[in-house]
């Protein structure tokens, strides 16, 4: 391995991948891959089939930020430490690579995280200070460490590309599929936290966000939608894409609507749920709360729609856009933001200076909101099983390793109170 780094980024942000395609803006890219040993023509191949499984997300900000940045680390790795091509990849290649996940040549690691690209004369150039890896500390001495999670975050990615591969016949076979699992765990870490940290909203965050959207809706009827977007998403465990249109097999889109809140009777007793076209076109039920009628029958009224609840049948979308038709996911991405910073605001006018900015540095994570809804609601002593269902996750194991049970919590209060 060169104890320099002779890589570079190859994919910047999603407004610029139709660009991409011809590298009008980054010739540094053609360059680039002309400088590698390996035959130019498949080099472009590799390139342009990895660009096109890049656009199949770039309307989802987190998601793509996480694959892109995946795709371009390993295929630096690919090209230039093993000098082979997506085609060449094998399960050795992939577990080498897992290895050098664990522990990256200091040369591939940036203290501080730096942009891929820059701006200069129309073209965007390569950032000299950009790495594959980020070592996200002040200290001098840190070394970097990966942690399991960020590993996790690795194969997944991985498994999406290569599945994706193969399913464009580039490649034959999956080469995650013969890694070791002892290969994929981090290093022992004793002097590290083995408690992994939900990434979610306080109560008093929450509290503060809630109270800050219904003051606002209360003034302003246009953040009404702000305040129904926000109370969704946190109350049934969405993520944004489930309240946005979804693109279907045929080519046709499943737009959620009023239809899917749904009247039921169970054991001569009423409730409400929700049926949620998810992730990975996976189907489930969420339990409307009691607690969420009332916004759900405010956002009705300010539709101006005939009845308080909906009735079977309604077509009417959930998220309705000014041309008729429904917000997309950026839309209410954005929405989620706005209504953050809405929050920040007012903590900023009332003198929590530091509690805005923490949460104005999580403004764009709207997955905060499924976490922080599906953790309190096993806080409160929510069966396990039942949220995880509700999640739309696997296995209640999975649910149980991802989000703050009650018996942690518990354990940390007991903690708090003990006597010195």
């Amino acid at each position: 391995m060169s104890t320099s780094f002779s890589g570079q980024p190859l994919f910047d942000t999603a407004n610029y991948l139709e660009d991409l395609s011809d590298f009008h803006c980054h010739p540094s890219i053609p360059t680039f891959l002309a400088s590698l040993p390996q035959p130019l023509i498949i080099l472009r191949d590799d390139y342009e089939i990895s660009r096109q499984f890049l656009m199949k997300y770039a309307d989802v900000p987190g998601t793509f930020s996480r694959f892109r940045g995946e795709v371009q680390r390993f295929l630096n790795y690919l090209w230039v430490t093993t000098k082979r091509t997506l085609v060449q990849t094998d399960a050795d290649v992939v577990t080498a690579y897992f290895k050098t996940l664990k522990n990256p040549p200091r040369s591939w690691i940036a203290r501080g995280v730096f942009s891929a690209f820059t701006h200069a004369n129309g073209l965007r150039l390569p950032n000299p200070q950009w790495r594959p890896f980020a070592l996200r500390s002040s200290d001098e001495n840190a070394v970097y460490n990966a942690s399991q999670a960020s590993l996790n975050a690795s194969r997944t990615a991985l498994q999406t590309f290569f599945k994706y591969l193969v399913y464009q016949q580039y490649l034959l076979t999956d080469p995650l599929n013969d890694l070791r699992r002892r290969d994929r765990r981090a290093k022992p870490q004793l002097a590290k936290d083995l408690e992994v940290a939900v990434r979610r909203l306080t109560d008093w965050q929450w509290s503060w966000l809630l109270e800050t959207l219904v003051t606002e809706a209360d003034q302003n009827p246009k953040c009404e939608r702000h305040l129904f977007v926000i109370v969704t998403m946190k109350s049934l465990f969405l993520r944004v894409g489930e309240l946005a249109p979804r693109p279907l097999e045929d080519g046709a889109e499943r737009i959620p609507v009023f239809g899917d809140f749904r009247r039921k009777v169970i054991q001569g007793e009423q409730y409400w749920s929700y049926f949620v076209f998810g992730k990975g076109d996976k189907a489930r039920s969420v339990t409307l709360p009691d607690a969420y009628l009332p916004y759900l029958k405010r956002w009705r009224a300010y539709l101006d729609l005939l009845s308080p609840m909906p009735d079977p049948g309604d077509h009417h979308p959930v998220l309705p856009s000014t041309h008729g038709t429904a917000l997309g996911k950026r839309q209410v991405q954005r929405i989620y933001e706005q209504a953050v910073m809405f929050a920040v605001a007012r903590m900023e006018e009332a003198g929590f200076v530091d509690e805005a900015r923490q949460l104005e540095a999580i403004r764009s994570e709207t997955h905060y909101l499924r976490h922080t809804g599906a953790s309190q609601a096993i806080e409160s002593g929510a069966d396990i099983r039942h949220i995880s269902e509700e999640l739309g996750h696997a296995s209640a194991a999975f649910t149980e390793s991802v989000y703050v049970n009650s018996d942690q919590a518990r354990k940390r209060f007991e903690g708090r109170e003990r006597k010195v």
